[in-house]
């Protein structure tokens, strides 16, 4: 390796600090000399938290450096829960956003899987932890370790690479003051030693509370006015403050190959320890900080006098300052006798001393000088500290912004940070080798480019762009291609997508800001499969795909060899054929594209060109088309794009063949020139175009027309002799039906074919045909082809003659796999037919895509294909950027990062009066803080061991497997036969004989259908349901299934309704019924425990243990369950009561389940059992008035008519005081809405919006109804996203009057057990609440 690329790359930064949000600004800052400091009225230290005493103590600095929004982070972004941000330390949080900052600055995917990428990285002690959260002792209780974990500063390196994907060497790093350098230290000889290829490496330092002044000691280490005055002698030390700094790094050699922005070089690195030889543990050490410094040139092979530039460490101690100068030197002089020719600054004076940033924060500022090429001055430098003799050194302190003057030497600088406790790092950095990052005088390569953007939310999607539009008017010099390529492999493709294409930046920055120009979709990457559409005769024309030609080199590649192959084949060279020079393609002008009226609407009345009808002689027009469209489909593999499967259009079928192995290359070239040549020969005829089914033009076909092609259900093509064609064509025009005769030589697929096929099946059979490994459609059958039809020389005399079966093929297509159609080949004929085909399909599903231009367009090939490739990333299609730009070496550039759309996310800290345990009030108690806290803990610990993006995920194949079969059952119905008519909600229940009482259930499904673009709606109407297949279902319940393989019986269960669904609609079934014997196995019930079931059980299961916990012994608890159905819940309850005091009342509406529960709970005796019908008066049913302490409910409250007056009635079952433990879903669910809905009675409750498919009440509607209804106190439990129910606590008031105006009666604790009398819990736990 040469010397000039040895060393570490700095390719990438991201910081925050006083003043300054992001780098530029901190950059910004530093050249007009900003002190970022703050100070402070005594109003603001008051409502701090600062004594009062504090503010009249003279010694007492009422200043400092804040770093602003600390509370703000975006937590959706990174998979967060509000909770779990709440009670993340914001050194965590800000270091994670900085850390994706970083990335995206160096051009890299932050959730990228190619690079093994390291972090090392130290925070400062959590004062979160220890200010805001230890005064919450609950919440530290019931969140012990996501408090750890969230505040521990160990966990600041492995929390970004757990969360990015990092899986290099992830090290955490302490040495106080130095923290951030040493990382940068380590990280260098993590990637020398190829632990990894590129780090992220730095520091943050954040201490609270912000509004807070300090006292200043003479001798300490900060100031006497919060000033830092490195070298000066009025010093008196400086302020610590609060910031975070990142560099990403790489081996110099590996980013120059990969072409990295460069902002520096660290040619060497050190670290040591002074030891003992020192005043003190806590002093500094000239010997020491000498032998770190001289190592670290060392190590760069760099004399002194090469080095102009020392970013000190430069605290502005009496003692620290002259002892860093004498160190310097001490290694300078070894060397140098030269004066006062390396300047010097700190940082500090700027932003303060960072702690365990500190370190960083220099070495970002040296190497942005070495970028800029200019040195910041270093403030509050009048006059030297008396102890250094600064005009005998070879140093002299920068007080104004300079350029930084060379002489034939790179540029170099040293960086020095020396923690508390002895601990030294030096780096040594000399500037980027000159490059031309992000010029513009760098060769393009496309005359177009494709941009990108994209975002969690389409908001955030705005903002970046316009970000992206400042940016490029800053820098009208970069190099757009560099810019599209940082882009496309520099940033995570997300949800909500744009995408422009043009010509130079200032052509960028017009099209971002015109909606018009600018393509948007919102879309996950889900490789939604493509399929590849060859197009037949008729579409070509001169220089078709000849910028192609000209500038992608692959296209060309192939499409010479294709030329090649042919030339001797047909004694013409097919280039000059198709790019003949006497008609180049025009230079791309900054024209706007626009169309040939004429030639669009076959009205050109110019004479057709020698060139143009050479290339229509069909000998040479089908190698053409079939050489281009090789080339073509060759190119767009080479970009990720593969097809799943391929239709081709006459010889487009040839194409296809080729790719899925059918046919070498050499042989198909064989055919195809052998095929035109033979075709050339025969008599000349015509072809006709008719808007007549197949069977309507039968009657017209005779000994001189054949049915030619079948291109739609009214769109035929006839084929033959030319008078035959044409007397056709005045028999048809007389009967008022449009025509048109297709430019065409010869009557293709038809009778005439008939004299060459003996002699073409001769040359097949001398061909060496293979099974197809892509699968195709047959133009023959007009479904998939076979291996033995493919192989067969007889099928290809069929597809000589036979009419293509176009259509037919088409729907086979579509109904396997519902693919993006790319067509592939010149113009877009294919693209029309297609969507003429499958007008059926909602517009949203059916994307059909061109590769080519029309002849008639007047545009550029470039640009036509980037905006096709720009749709296919935007409908999720993950294209392959780097073998975008295999042909180019294309640089990454800084460019905006993700504007993170951050919230609010904080716990204040609060006052504790002295012995003060936990806050009390009068509506709060002991008893309900101990189940609050139980079950918070619970739902976040619980949640902690749930990936939400696997569930979100699952969810979304449920949710799409659920649509598909209401979609499905609804064709079934036998309705929407004719997409012309429009249907009522009553005229479909009507004839498709749905049970009246499901009105409300199918209005729901067909706004679901609706709202999928799967049914036309207007006017209450509705009418033209899109095709679906039970095959299609099929195969999309097997690859739902697999991604419940770990839990099947939920989709198992999916299925079996949506096998019988019409039966249940129609009444042939009774759905419970249904429901119960999916279920009952042997006897009793089998329900598989999911996670979700597993979850809030868990939840159940504490607040009822916690509940047992703060009960006396000698307390008798009464339990009563509503709905118990299959007893599911009840079954993870019971094993936790104790027996001897413990009555549970199990219920149900109906005998058949308490019967089933009798003997599944054998095992436990103190368990009743009772009918209960919730919708009545439980009195009158036999139950006493608050003769309950606990009542439990599992998803059973929300099948009630009317909530309110379901909870007045369980208020009126429960003790003053009593609680209601209940677990229910508060979000829509579409698997509810498919199954449940079946079995809900209709809502009887005028004042809500709840109906059959939606009974569910959210959150805090629960709470409104239950304050409402007699509970004073309720609490909701649920720290998981992905899923959509909580468990919800509520506490009766205690007022026993609320519902009855009686007294209470006499508790009754007799039971049917034999076990000693214990007392009631009802009277208790009003005492313990209060």
């Amino acid at each position: 390796m040469e010397d000039k690329l040895k060393g570490i790359a700095i390719i990438g930064m991201a910081g925050r600090f006083p003043g300054a949000k992001n780098v530029a600004q901190f950059w910004q800052n530093l050249c007009d000399g900003v002190e970022s400091i703050s100070y402070f009225n005594d109003e603001e230290l008051l409502a701090s938290g600062v004594d009062p005493a504090y503010l009249q103590d003279p010694h007492y600095v009422k200043a400092g450096f804040v770093l602003e929004d600390i509370e703000m982070f975006d937590a959706a972004f990174f998979g967060f829960s509000p909770r779990e941000a709440e009670i993340l330390d914001p050194q965590q949080r800000i270091f994670l956003e900085c850390a994706w900052e970083a990335l995206e600055n160096a051009g890299y995917n932050p959730k990228s899987d190619n690079n093994l990428t390291g972090i090392y990285a130290g925070g400062n002690l959590s004062t979160y932890l220890f200010y805001n959260l230890a005064s919450h002792p609950d919440l530290l209780k019931s969140l012990n370790l996501q408090v750890t974990l969230g505040n521990d500063k160990d966990f600041i390196p492995t929390r970004v690479a757990y969360k990015l994907n990092l899986k290099g060497p992830s090290v955490n790093v302490g040495t106080a003051c130095s923290t951030s350098l040493v990382a940068v230290h380590l990280a260098c000889r993590g990637l020398l030693s190829y632990q990894c290829d590129m780090a992220l490496a730095g520091g943050i330092a954040i201490h609270l509370p912000q509004v807070e002044g300090y006292f200043y000691q003479a001798g300490g280490m900060a100031s006497c006015d919060a000033h830092t005055r490195a070298f000066d002698a009025k010093a008196t030390g400086g302020p610590f403050g609060r910031g975070a700094g990142i560099v990403v790094l790489k081996r110099l050699e590996d980013a120059v190959a990969d072409g990295d922005y460069i902002y520096g070089v660290i040619k060497g690195s050190a670290i040591n320890n002074d030891g003992a030889v020192k005043v003190s543990y806590t002093a500094p050490s000239v010997t020491g900080q000498a032998e770190v410094i001289a190592e670290a040139q060392a190590i760069a092979s760099f004399e002194p006098d090469t080095i102009t530039y020392i970013e000190t460490h430069g605290t502005g101690t009496a003692l620290g300052d002259p002892i860093e100068i004498r160190a310097l030197e001490k290694v300078f002089r070894a060397k140098t006798d030269k004066k006062s020719y390396c300047a010097i600054g700190s940082v500090k004076p700027n932003v303060s001393h960072l702690n365990t940033a500190a370190g960083v924060a220099g070495l970002m500022k040296t190497a942005l000088a070495l970028k800029y090429q200019q040195i910041p001055p270093s403030l509050y430098f009048e006059e030297p500290n008396p102890e250094i003799d600064f005009a005998n050194s070879p140093f002299y302190v920068n007080t104004q912004l300079c350029k930084w003057e060379t002489n034939n030497t790179p540029r170099r600088a040293g960086v020095s940070s020396f923690g508390l406790g002895g601990t030294n790092a030096h780096v040594v950095l000399e500037e980027a080798p000159f490059l031309q990052q992000g010029a513009g005088s760098r060769e393009q390569g496309r005359n177009h480019e494709l941009l990108v953007l994209s975002a969690k939310t389409e908001s955030a999607l705005e903002t970046a762009t316009v970000n992206l539009v400042k940016h490029l008017q800053q820098h009208p010099e970069l190099n757009l291609a560099d810019v599209a390529y940082t882009l496309q492999v520099g940033r995570h493709p997300f949800t909500h997508r744009r995408a422009v294409v043009c010509r130079d930046i200032e052509d960028a920055i017009i099209a971002l800001q015109s909606p018009q120009r600018v393509l948007r979709n919102n879309q996950e990457t889900n490789q939604r499969p493509i399929a590849f559409m060859f197009t037949g005769l008729g579409t070509q024309y001169i220089n078709m795909a000849g910028e192609l030609y000209q500038l992608e080199p692959t296209f060309r590649e192939h499409l010479d060899r294709c030329f090649a192959l042919f030339q001797p084949l047909l004694g013409v060279d097919l280039k000059q054929v198709i790019y003949p020079p006497s008609s180049a393609p025009q230079a791309v002008t900054n024209e706007k594209p626009g169309i040939n009226l004429r030639q669009m609407l076959g009205r050109d009345t110019q004479a057709i060109d020698p060139a143009t009808e050479k290339l229509n002689q069909t000998y040479l027009t089908q190698p053409a088309l079939f050489a281009v469209e090789y080339a073509l489909a060759q190119l767009w593999m080479s970009w990720g794009i593969r097809p799943v499967a391929m239709i081709g259009y006459s010889i487009g079928e040839y194409v296809a063949a080729t790719l899925a192995g059918v046919l070498s290359l050499e042989d198909a070239i064989a055919l195809v020139a052998a095929r035109a040549q033979a075709i050339q020969k025969l008599p000349g005829g015509a072809m006709l175009a008719v808007p007549l089914t197949e069977q309507q033009v039968q009657p017209y076909l005779n000994e001189n027309l054949s049915l030619s092609a079948v291109n739609g259900e009214f769109q035929c093509v006839v084929a033959g002799t030319t008078q035959a064609v044409e007397e056709l064509s005045q028999k048809l025009r007389a009967q008022g039906l449009a025509c048109r005769q297709l430019q065409t030589s010869h009557a293709f697929h038809s009778y005439m074919m008939s004299a060459i096929a003996d002699s073409f099946t001769q040359l097949v059979q001398t061909i060496n045909l293979q099974p197809p490994q892509i699968p195709y459609l047959s133009n023959v059958t007009g479904t998939w082809i076979t291996a033995e039809q493919a192989t067969n020389p007889g099928y290809w005399t069929q597809h000589l003659c036979q009419p293509v079966r176009f259509a037919d093929g088409l729907q086979q297509l579509w109904q396997q796999h519902s693919p993006i159609l790319l067509e592939v080949g010149a113009g877009q004929a294919l693209s029309s037919l297609a969507k003429q085909c499958l007008d059926n399909i909602a517009g949203d599903d059916l994307v059909v895509l061109s590769s080519l231009r029309y002849a008639y367009e007047q545009q550029s090939d470039i640009a036509f294909i980037l905006n096709t490739l720009g749709q296919l990333w935007l409908e999720g299609v993950n294209i392959d950027w780097s073998r975008f730009h295999h042909h180019e070496h294309r640089s990454r550039l800084p460019l905006p990062t993700y504007p993170f759309e951050r919230q609010r996310y904080w716990i204040e800290p609060q006052k504790l009066s002295s012995g003060e345990i936990t806050p009390q009030t009068k509506s709060t108690s002991a008893l309900w803080q101990s189940l609050v806290a139980a079950g918070k803990r619970q739902a976040t610990m619980g949640a902690a061991n749930l990936d939400a993006q696997i569930f979100q995920e699952k969810k979304q194949w449920c949710d799409r497997l659920c649509i598909a079969y209401i979609h499905l059952a609804i064709s079934q119905l036998g309705v929407f036969q004719n997409p012309e008519r429009q249907y009522s909600l009553d005229e479909l229940i009507a004839e498709s004989q749905i049970v009246p009482t499901y009105k409300e259930l199918l209005n729901r499904w067909l706004e679901i259908l609706v709202e999928q673009g799967k049914l036309n709606k207007a006017q209450e109407l509705f009418a033209n349901l899109s095709p679906i297949s039970a095959e299609f279902v099929n195969q999309l319940l097997l690859e739902v299934k697999a991604k419940w393989t770990d839990t099947p019986q939920q989709i198992e269960l999916l299925q079996l309704y949506g096998e019988n669904m019409v039966a249940l609609l129609t009444g042939d079934k009774e759905p419970l019924e249904f429901h119960v014997s999916t279920l009952f196995k042997e006897g009793e019930f089998s329900v598989q425990q999911l996670p979700q079931q597993q979850y809030y059980n868990s939840i159940m299961g504490v607040c009822l243990e916690q509940l047992l916990k703060a009960l006396p012994s000698d307390i008798n608890l009464r339990i009563l369950e509503i709905g118990g159905g299959t007893g599911t819940g009840t079954a993870e309850l019971l094993p936790m009561l104790p027996q001897e005091r413990t009555k549970y009342t199990f219920t149900d509406v109906g005998g058949f389940f308490l019967n089933a529960a009798k003997k599944k709970f054998s095992d436990y005796p103190f368990v009743e059992y009772g009918l209960l019908d919730i919708e009545r008066s439980p009195q009158a049913q036999g139950y006493s008035s608050y003769s309950f302490d606990l009542i439990v409910a599992f998803q059973v409250l929300h099948v009630s008519k009317n909530i309110g007056e379901t909870l007045e009635r369980l208020r009126s079952l429960l003790a003053p005081g009593g609680l209601l433990l209940f677990w229910e879903t508060t979000q829509p669910r579409l698997e509810f809405e498919f199954i449940d809905a079946l079995l809900m009675n209709p809502i009887a409750d005028a004042q809500s919006q709840r109906n059959m498919c939606n009974p569910f009440l959210s959150q805090e509607k629960w709470e409104q109804e239950l304050k409402s209804h007699g509970f004073e106190q309720v609490i909701a439990f649920s720290e998981f996203a992905p899923f959509t129910d909580h468990i919800i606590l509520a506490q009766a008031t205690a007022s026993a009057a609320f519902t009855e105006k009686n007294t209470i009666p006499k508790a009754n604790v007799s039971t049917q057990h034999s076990r000693p009398k214990l007392k009631n819990a009802g009277s208790s736990l009003l005492v313990m609440l209060n």
